[in-house]
């Protein structure tokens, strides 16, 4: 379902409340952008925040470009748009609103469902209407930046659900060329483990090598791979529901190579 806010006339008025600094996708209080993100009282721990991660590739042009022209129709050669969801549900948030966080370049501008912001810095959240629990649905949005001496820009369908967090940012275009990396750098027994498990139990959003070289642990005695250090506890947690998510990421898998 699309997050539709354009399917719901009260939700597209909302969405069209763009203040200088701040946007108002819902109806309640207006969600502030700006630095800070890590110490706002959602009860994220700084360390699950993509972009905190020591593996992390992010934007990293240092040219400061003038204004974009009025329309920007090139497509990005060096960066592409990454959408992750948390993957525990942050405390405060409203389970009926879902929140997106954006970590961009300070002069990069956003768009939801064909509707332009006015928020800036290098942090950024936006929280939406009153979702339906249970339900899933999608923001359509599109993001202008600079690259290689123009300005670029890509539209991505961002998943979000009530209670739930997604994160927002840029990383280099060429993911697989970053996995195949990373995964090169296991024991060829390892590496094929890991091919056969191909994602993050985790964060099943997150393919193993997308985040550095994937962490071995076992798990009553089998062999488990994350995307990072940060899964290891919750990997551990729940060895059982860790061990049944690992077997059907293999099935799925093995199901399409086939």
């Amino acid at each position: 379902m699309h997050a539709s806010l354009s399917c719901r006339p009260r939700c597209a008025a909302s969405l069209a409340a763009v203040l200088a600094g701040t946007i108002l996708l819902g109806t309640s209080e207006i969600a502030s952008a700006g630095e800070g993100w890590e110490t706002h009282p959602y009860g994220v721990p700084a360390n699950l925040l993509p972009w905190n991660h020591p593996e992390y590739q992010g934007y990293g042009e240092t040219a400061k470009p003038a204004a974009p022209p009025p329309i920007v129709q090139s497509a990005p050669k060096r960066y592409t748009i990454t959408v992750q969801r948390l993957p525990q549900k942050p405390q405060d948030v409203h389970p009926h609103i879902a929140v997106l966080m954006a970590h961009l370049p300070e002069h990069a501008q956003v768009w939801f469902n064909g509707l332009a912001t006015k928020s800036t810095g290098k942090i950024r959240y936006f929280e939406s209407p009153q979702l339906t629990p249970g339900k899933h649905y999608f923001y359509s949005v599109r993001i202008v930046w600079h690259e290689n001496g123009k300005w670029v820009h890509k539209t991505e369908k961002v998943p979000v659900a009530a209670g739930e967090m997604h994160c927002l940012y840029l990383s280099p275009a060429d993911e697989k060329a970053t996995i195949a990396a990373n995964l090169s750098k296991l024991s060829p027994a390892d590496r094929k483990l890991a091919e056969a498990q191909k994602v993050c139990p985790i964060h099943p959003d997150d393919p193993l090598g997308s985040m550095g070289v994937p962490v071995k642990i076992r798990v009553k005695g089998q062999p488990v791979f994350l995307c990072c250090k940060e899964c290891m506890e919750m990997a551990q947690a729940d060895p059982d529901k860790t061990l049944a998510k690992v077997k059907e990421l293999k099935a799925k898998a093995s199901g399409s190579r086939r």
